[in-house]
Formats: C-alpha cells, structure tokens, sequence
C-alpha cells in the first residue's frame, strides 16, 4: 500500500524533525513492503491547501496525521477535508490529544477511521495489514474506532524493549533543513536533527500528561544502543542533536556510560537535554560537558516548595538553585522553564519565583501560564468539579478561564513580563558580566549563538527592547509550538 504520514498544517519557526512519525516509518518499514512517505506540514509551514494537493497527488491508501491539544482543530479540518477529496483513503490520526481524547474524536467525527493510541511502532503495521487484508483491527492494541457505530476502544500497551526500535527514518525529511530557533533567532547551527534515548517519566507531575502517557513507567534504552544512533547520525554529517528525553539525567550509571562510550568513539557533537534538578549534581554534570552536552534545560516551576508540592514536582527550590549553580560553573548553557497561576499559588509566591530568576541568573527562561490540558491530573480535577465545559476538552486552556478566585489574566501575564525583565535586569551586573564571560570561553554552543546571530536583525531587536530602546519595533506575532511536531 502506499501510506502518506503527515504533521498538521501551520506556521511555525520552531524546525524540529516528526520524530514520532520517523519512528513510525522505519517500524512500517522494518515489517512491511509499503510505500510510506512523510510530510512535515508543519516545519514547510504548508496551509491546508497546501497539503491537500500534495496529498491527492500521491492518492495515498492510508493517511496519518498527529497532533496535540494546541493543533487538534487544525488536525480536524484537515481530515474532514482530506475524506472529502479522498473518499477511499483510510484516516488514521494520533499523537497525545488524540490517545487521552480517543472516544471522543471518534464520536464526534466520524469520518475518521481509526484513532492510534499510545506509542504505534507496533500498533500501526497491524493496523495497516487489517487494512490491506480488510479484516477487523479489534484485536490491535490502542486502536479506537466505530464498528457499525458499535464504539471499539483497546488499551494501548508500552514498549519495553526500546533497543529493538529500528532508528528513525531520518532519510525521509531529508529536503528540510531543521534547526532549533527562538522567535527568529538561531540556536542552533550546521546539521540538526533530535533524539530520544528513554520514554515515559515515573514521576506524576499534575500539570503534565507524560506520566498518563507512560503509565509512570521509565523506560531507557541502552547506553551502546543511544551511542550507536548518535555515532550514526554523526557519521551522516549531524553537528548538532536535542535529546528530547523527558529526563534525560534519570539514571546516573547510563549517563556516564553513554558519556564514556561518546569520547571512546570520538564523537563530536554539540548535545542538548532536558534534566531534573535533583539529578544533576555536580559530577554528573561535569561528565556531560566532557561529552559535548553544552545546553540544558531544567524545570524549576517555582521558589515556593507548598506550590511544588502542588504540582506534585517532589524537587525543592534549594535544589534548583544548586543544579544552575552547578551546570553554570561547569560552562553549560542553562534554560529553565517557571509555571505561575497555580491554585495554591500567591502573588507573593510568584514574586518570590521572580526573584528567584533574577539571583541564579539562567541563561534562558520561560515563564508559562499554567495549561490545562487533556490527560493531566489537573484536567480530570477539573472535570470531576464540573468546571470545564462540553466542548472545551477540543482546545488549550489556562487555568485563569476557570479558577475565578485567582490571579487574572491581565495579572498573570504582567506578572510574566515581570519575572523576563528582572531576569535581564539580573544580567546587568558584575557577577552578570563574568558568568557571560565565562560561558563564551568554555561552551562552544553560546560561542556560536552570539556570533551566528551577529548580524541577524531579530537579535538586535531583542537586544534594544531588553534594554528598553524607544525606537525599537515591536516584536512579530508568531505562532511557536516545538513540541508539536514530536508528538
């Protein structure tokens, strides 16, 4: 058959690979003759129409789309679209929104053919040869359809043994040049590409929905097979790799095998990853940067430990102080991300937060309003209180749509633009000044982001409307979504 896998339509300067529909693809093609192929709708910045064409030109037999709860719409009228021109063709959509949605969608869009739930590298192939056998998919793990209007919904299972997975099918998406960007300025520079050496997260954060996805399980991949992908990649010409684990420093033994095994092959790369805070000492850490790991990012959340243990983080504020001390002092680039409007949160807790960012002076921060999103624990407390309304399980939501007792919108989103000015404020000084210095000496990533950004205009407007130039423009309205494309 010919299968046609695709992001939704959009607009984005956020270049991430699909990695999950790679992963599909090379499963597919590991267990099939089919003629799969993938579209990055999203990263070529295609409208609807766009995509349309190019679908009805390869008439495609079965088409898959994935999507979040921020592109769920988009995904919808695609479909919809996509029946209309395609009668014949078979509809599959996946990804988070569509697993923790599945009953749903179905119900209420009936055009769709089947929902693929969880993690389909196993799911998809036999979904597919029920479709080219034309045999009930009952029995598939994870699927979720209408049988005559008779609702067929499995549970989806986890796959244990990562090490089996064939590596992505990067070849596939070779015409596009990814990279990693904010708001038009490079971050990232030569051959990009992501990675992702362990699935799920034990951990029950209520904001997040990736230890639903997991079913709290943390499943890693071995150290030899994580460095047999990045030699892999390396060998084809990649300098420069996000791992997009979602914690990345969970086990100490395996980071330091794969950071050994990444000097003993000689593998020079420029590695990004995502980290807990207390799972980051200083040892860690150090063996990271020998290995070429330059930027990380941790989520702080918050200065206050009652809003932590809110979130259900089980990190104190003490030990996001020590990690971005930490990686700091080692020459590591640190992002951290902060969430603000939280029930149990206070005005003052945020202050305390904003305050927190402007001492341990993170060389990048993102300060979120607290989402509320399908699949998480704070969207089923929602529910459970009858708050949320029929139809706003279809959309992204704040908490401030639904929490009438707390902060507003108009003070959440002063209180952002607050905790982003102390944090340039907190730069605008002599400890400022060295800590810059000393990471223009010893990380050749923020080397290459100030000079490759040298002459770049965004930058500069950046630059001048931090330090509060008049005549700066204001900045473009852009539609930034890089998790999109992993789902």
């Amino acid at each position: 058959m010919k299968i046609l896998l695709s992001t939704p339509p959009g607009n984005t300067t956020e270049l991430w690979p699909p990695l999950g529909l790679l992963y599909l693809a090379s499963s597919v093609r590991s267990k099939r003759k089919d003629d799969i192929r993938v579209i990055d709708a999203f990263c070529e910045n295609l409208t609807p129409e766009a995509l349309l064409d190019r679908a009805v030109k390869e008439k495609p037999d079965v088409f898959g789309l994935n999507c979040s709860t921020h592109t769920f719409l988009e995904a919808i009228g695609m479909l919809k679209r996509m029946k209309a021109a395609l009668p014949g063709t078979k509809l599959v959509l996946g990804g988070y929104h569509a697993t923790f949605a599945a009953s749903r969608i179905v119900n209420d869009y009936p055009f769709i053919d089947y929902i693929v739930k969880g993690e389909g590298e196993e799911s998809f192939p036999q979904l597919l040869k029920c479709i080219e056998d034309g045999t009930s998919p009952s029995s598939v793990g994870g699927i979720c359809y209408l049988d005559n209007g008779r609702l067929v919904e499995n549970p989806f299972t986890l796959i244990e043994d990562l090490d089996a997975l064939p590596f992505p099918a990067r070849d596939l998406i070779r015409n596009l040049e990814y990279g990693y960007f904010y708001q038009n300025i490079r971050l990232t520079f030569g051959k990009f590409t992501t990675m992702c050496t362990s699935r799920g997260c034990q951990f029950k954060c209520t904001y997040c929905s990736c230890a639903e996805l997991s079913l709290r399980k943390w499943r890693p991949r071995s150290a030899e097979n994580v460095v047999d992908e990045l030699e892999s990649i390396y060998n084809d010409g990649y300098e420069c790799c996000v791992l997009i684990d979602d914690n990345f420093t969970n086990r100490r033994k395996r980071v330091e095998d794969i950071c050994r095994m990444i000097r003993e092959r000689r593998i020079k790369m420029q590695l990004y990853c995502e980290g807990r805070v207390d799972s980051a000492n200083y040892e860690l850490l150090r063996e990271m940067k020998r290995a070429g790991f330059n930027v990380i990012y941790f989520g702080t959340e918050s200065a206050s430990q009652h809003v932590l243990d809110y979130y259900q983080k089980r990190i104190t504020p003490e030990e996001s102080v020590n990690a971005i001390a930490n990686a700091k002092k080692l020459g590591m680039l640190v992002v951290t991300s902060y969430i603000i409007g939280a029930p149990a949160e206070s005005k003052d807790d945020i202050m305390n937060t904003i305050t927190m960012i402007k001492k341990t002076r993170p060389h990048g921060v993102q300060i979120n309003i607290l989402d509320c999103l399908v699949g998480t624990q704070i969207w089923k407390d929602l529910e459970q209180s009858k708050i949320v309304g029929r139809e706003d399980w279809k959309t992204n939501h704040r908490i401030y749509e639904y929490l009438k007792e707390g902060l507003s919108k108009e003070e959440l989103e002063g209180l952002a633009v607050q905790g982003y000015s102390a944090h340039v404020q907190g730069w605008k000084s002599k400890g400022g000044m060295l800590d810059i210095a000393r990471l223009i000496i010893h990380n050749k990533s923020a080397r290459k982001i100030l000079l490759g950004n040298f002459a770049n205009p965004d930058a500069r407007r950046m630059v001048l409307e931090e330090l509060g130039a008049e005549q700066a423009k204001p900045p473009m309205e852009r539609k930034s979504e890089a998790s999109v494309a992993q789902d």
